[in-house]
């Protein structure tokens, strides 16, 4: 992995915040994302977040050889490793990068445009490709706040300004149980305070799917349930606005799950039955392959024998015919024969 000609510039345009906790494992294809991006304008700053895992503790001492920042901590969660690192950036515009993910190398140069050209917008996001133990790629739609109060759609892998960090106090550090979240917590508090979203509609960077992540973790129904009204309890001006639509929504959404899980209960049903049907031919098949095997064996045990016994008769007849006695018998019907007798 090449060192990074731009980790040393004291006035960045960006600051990435990789937090880290025993990821090392991915951490340098993070930073190699990074390092080969068009804008040179950057810094990184490694969050070591209490790891303990020894590989992971052998990178940080790697990219601290190689001039990178890394400060450690004791491990305090996502939340607030992000808003540790954000704290310590020297950047007009912040990107929090996890360290199994990656980025575009064109997505920092689009979102300084944007930020550059549009002052009402406080963030950027951009489309995302899966990688690891799922492949695809999840095109985002573009912002409506009443989209984003019914569930998130913005990683937060996303580009915005420092300023916008600072106003709404970073990232929630109060999440039930730190389970997760903290980014869409973090754009409705954005939202609220009227700032504008831009999407990227190309794909920004690229997301590891991993099946012990935080994200799995947050949809665990009872998890789903706590974090949302947690969500709501805080966010409640903003809930209010759109209460009659979400409620709407949810119960439209309510009911489509429920004829989709009835949809799929019929067809689990039917397919039971067929199943059912097959299995019961199967095990019919079975016994009637196994009766001809029976068969087949059991005749093939009496061919054996029959052979065997036919063999004994063979002898028998041959020694018949070889002895004296059947020699003699042999000339009597000779004589009887050639004299006429009776």
């Amino acid at each position: 992995m090449a060192a990074s000609p731009i980790h040393s510039v004291m006035s960045p345009l960006f600051s990435v915040i990789l937090p880290c906790y025993n990821h090392g494992i991915y951490l340098r294809e993070a930073i190699a994302s990074l390092e080969h991006s068009q804008e040179t304008r950057w810094e990184a700053i490694v969050i070591n977040d209490g790891s303990t895992d020894p590989e992971t503790l052998a990178v940080f001492e790697e990219l601290r050889q190689r001039g990178y920042r890394v400060h450690d901590q004791a491990n305090g969660g996502l939340a607030y490793a992000r808003n540790v690192g954000m704290g310590l950036a020297q950047g007009e515009y912040l990107l929090p990068l996890d360290a199994d993910n990656k980025i575009r190398p064109n997505y920092l140069g689009q979102s300084a445009e944007i930020l550059a050209a549009r002052p009402e917008v406080g963030v950027v996001y951009g489309d995302m490709e899966f990688f690891g133990e799922q492949i695809g790629r999840w095109e985002l739609p573009e912002f409506s706040l009443y989209r984003l109060l019914l569930a998130n759609f913005i990683d937060a892998c996303s580009v915005f300004r420092k300023t916008v960090w600072q106003q709404v106090g970073g990232f929630d550090e109060q999440m039930p149980d730190r389970l997760g979240y903290e980014d869409w917590e973090f754009w409705l508090a954005v939202a609220a305070r009227g700032w504008q979203f831009a999407r990227i509609p190309a794909v920004m960077f690229d997301y590891r799917v991993r099946s012990d992540s935080m994200v799995a973790r947050c949809k665990e129904p009872e998890n789903q349930q706590k974090l949302v009204r947690y969500l709501c309890q805080k966010h409640q001006a903003l809930y209010d606005q759109f209460l009659p639509d979400i409620l709407a929504e949810k119960e439209f959404l309510w009911f489509r799950e429920q004829e989709r899980a009835e949809s799929l209960r019929q067809r689990l049903q039917v397919a039971e039955t067929r199943l059912e049907k097959l299995e019961r031919a199967l095990a019919q098949t079975e016994e009637e392959r196994a009766a001809a095997q029976l068969a087949a064996d059991r005749l093939a045990v009496e061919v054996t024998y029959t052979r065997a016994e036919a063999e004994q008769w063979q002898e028998r007849v041959r020694a018949m015919e070889s002895s004296k006695f059947w020699r003699l018998r042999q000339w009597w019907f000779r004589c009887k024969r050639r004299f006429g007798w009776r």
